[in-house]
């Protein structure tokens, strides 16, 4: 089965849809798949076809792996949580989100990363209050907050452009980082998205060389699907058009990373 093509397949199934979120949960927080998870999967989509027998869920799993092991498989994953949320109720929704959180949790440890996908998840079907009341009741050790994470890495992204093509930063593109940063994560105040603007700019400060940057790059690509990295390339741009100029390295470093992550498009300035 070709990526990309799974929706147009007659025995591609929303149970598939899905297994291949739970495997995404499962498997890209730590580039590993354990036993354990893997029968936390085939017990969550068992529970939403009693009348399978073990081999039926297992070769759902199986057809689900085969496109997540797939190149393109991010936009598979995203096409699976907009088909999700569809075509399933509110409460179908918020079961599947449960199920969700008992992958997540199958190893004892509720980390960042899985937080933060559960959050995407949470935000796509509109039930962030389920998000918080699984968060709330969770038995796992939860990961406290990195000194550095993924919005550490857009904050970057942000200040790069901001600053690098004219040596300064405006109050107007300031504002427009801060505004920005916090679409990212809606539940956190303004003194946090300070805080982490802080953060990244003090590490800017520091003249970071082209290998850390290309770590923040990366970090970026691995930790957000590719409809995610598109509205990074456009907070860029807004933040680039904010003092009412864009100029040549401007464009320069948006073309750069449209590239790196792969995301071949023409963004408009």
């Amino acid at each position: 089965m070709n990526s990309d093509m799974h929706s147009a397949d007659d025995s591609w199934t929303h149970l598939h849809d899905m297994a291949l979120v739970f495997l995404a949960l499962a498997y890209s927080t730590d580039a590993s798949l354990s036993d354990t998870e893997v029968d936390s999967i085939s017990r969550a989509l068992k529970s939403w076809k009693p009348e399978a027998n073990e081999h039926q869920i297992h070769e759902i799993v199986l057809e689900a792996a085969s496109i997540f092991f797939e190149a393109e498989a991010e936009s598979e994953v995203v096409q699976s949580v907009k088909s999700l949320g569809v075509s399933l109720s509110t409460e179908q929704k918020q079961q599947v989100l449960e199920d969700a959180m008992r992958v997540a949790e199958a190893d004892g440890v509720l980390l960042n990363s899985e937080q933060n996908i559960l959050s995407v998840l949470a935000a796509a079907w509109d039930i962030r209050a389920t998000k918080d009341r699984l968060i709330e009741e969770t038995t796992a050790r939860l990961e406290s907050d990195p000194e550095w994470s993924v919005l550490h890495d857009i904050a970057l992204m942000y200040i790069i452009m901001a600053h690098s093509t004219d040596g300064e930063l405006s109050e107007v593109e300031i504002a427009t980082m801060i505004d920005r940063l916090g679409e990212w994560e809606p539940d956190l105040d303004e003194p946090k998205i300070r805080s982490i603007l802080r953060t990244a700019l003090e590490y800017y400060s520091q003249s970071p060389d082209q290998d850390d940057i290309t770590d923040s790059v990366s970090a970026i690509k691995e930790a957000l699907p590719r409809a995610q990295r598109l509205v990074v390339l456009d907070d860029l741009v807004t933040i680039a058009s904010a003092d009412g100029t864009v100029k040549v390295g401007e464009r320069e470093i948006v073309e750069s990373l449209s590239k790196a992550w792969n995301i071949d498009i023409r963004i408009a300035f």
